[in-house]
């Protein structure tokens, strides 16, 4: 071997060190506290936020903004000085927002449901007492905004019956239905801001959950499987459609839409030993995931994100045991995933778009309440 190959190669050899001892280092950055990945989220809402109080360029969203108030409200930096100013200005164009009928939307035609419910809980989360009006007025607008006898003339056995959608009628927007999702909103609001517990709006919320499960002997529905898991509404799947064995046609689970489920069973009041509750939570333990949002991908993965931080929070699991025999630390697991998204100026955001989730706003909001999730 001459001199010139060994040179070569002891070039080489440091190269690979120097790699290696690099993607360490980068991995130890990247590995920072729950705080200081608030703080740095805060910062960039707070640069974030026009004069008027709203949060965003993407045009007046009071959704937006209230996800992002309620996910500053509920951290450690809801006393800080950026925290103070996001929360302050926030409220003051949530509540210039707030309509007759006592829905908060600054489009009171488009998703009005799905604004209120945030609105709602950026309220709550803020100040309940302060704001205790407003959101008494929006508690009575999603009960009224809710499908049934008095709004859309549903019975219990149509598949609409104890759902909501993003409107409050039926027939807005040439068809307006019911699903999974603004649900999950509209019980998160209603529930966070006081509602009692035996309010109709849960029973009858019930109904339309269970329709949303794959578990034929509470699902009534022709297109219910037996996986456990559930889907975006009675009459679709977000995943599609899959062909079981023997033929038979049903929704695809997927990961974002079961945590859903899950937390609106505990929400309307069934226990964790409920057959319901138990076929969700198998099917979480046979689909646990920090890496994409099961059944998707990385298609909605931080909406997943969200909603499995507030579901496991919700039924006070602190370690979930997959298929594997192995006990996952959730909090511990989101927390450094959260960490190693960030972008270097404090924001989050996902390069698959659907959903909106390349607008860094709307995904920051998500993170901060994942991360406030985390706390026991």
């Amino acid at each position: 071997m001459n001199l010139f190959t060994r040179v070569l190669i002891v070039v080489m050899i440091a190269a690979l060190v120097v790699g290696i001892c690099g993607q360490g280092l980068a991995g130890e950055a990247k590995a920072r506290s729950a705080d200081d990945v608030a703080k740095a989220a805060v910062a960039f809402l707070k640069k974030s936020q026009n004069e008027d109080g709203m949060i965003g360029k993407l045009g007046a969203d009071v959704g937006i903004t209230s996800l992002a108030v309620y996910g500053v409200a509920k951290s450690p930096l809801a006393g800080s000085g950026d925290g103070k100013q996001v929360i302050a200005k926030g409220v003051k164009y949530i509540l210039s927002q707030v309509q007759d009928d006592g829905s908060i939307n600054n489009d009171p035609k488009l998703l009005s449901v799905y604004r209120t419910s945030l609105a709602m809980m950026a309220l709550t989360a803020v100040d309940p007492a302060k704001y205790k009006g407003v959101i008494k007025k929006a508690q009575d607008y999603l009960k009224a905004a809710q499908f049934g006898e008095k709004n859309g003339g549903f019975t219990p056995q149509d598949w609409q019956y104890g759902g909501w959608g993003y409107s409050d009628k039926p027939a807005d927007q040439g068809k307006i239905e019911p699903d999974l999702s603004n649900l999950q909103f509209a019980l998160s609001a209603l529930k966070e801001s006081g509602l009692p517990a035996d309010d109709p709006a849960y029973k009858n919320a019930i109904i339309f959950l269970q329709r949303c499960q794959n578990r034929t002997e509470s699902n009534d529905r022709p297109t219910a499987g037996n996986d456990g898991g559930a889907f975006y509404a009675p009459m679709e799947s977000k995943a599609g459609p899959v062909k079981l064995p023997d033929g038979t046609m049903v929704y695809k689970s997927y990961g974002s839409m079961t945590y859903a489920l899950l937390k609106g069973f505990a929400f309307c009041g069934l226990p964790k030993d409920d057959p319901r509750i138990q076929a969700a939570y198998t099917w979480i333990t046979q689909n646990y995931s920090v890496d994409e949002n099961p059944g998707m991908g990385q298609m909605g993965l931080f909406y997943y994100f969200m909603t499995m931080a507030n579901t496991l929070n919700v039924l006070n699991v602190d370690a979930v045991k997959t298929a594997d025999g192995r006990s996952h630390d959730w909090r511990k697991e989101l927390i450094q995933k959260m960490g190693s998204l960030q972008n270097e100026d404090g924001s989050w955001s996902n390069k698959q778009d659907r959903w909106m989730e390349s607008d860094p706003v709307l995904v920051t909001g998500y993170a901060l309440t994942v991360l406030d999730f985390c706390k026991k």
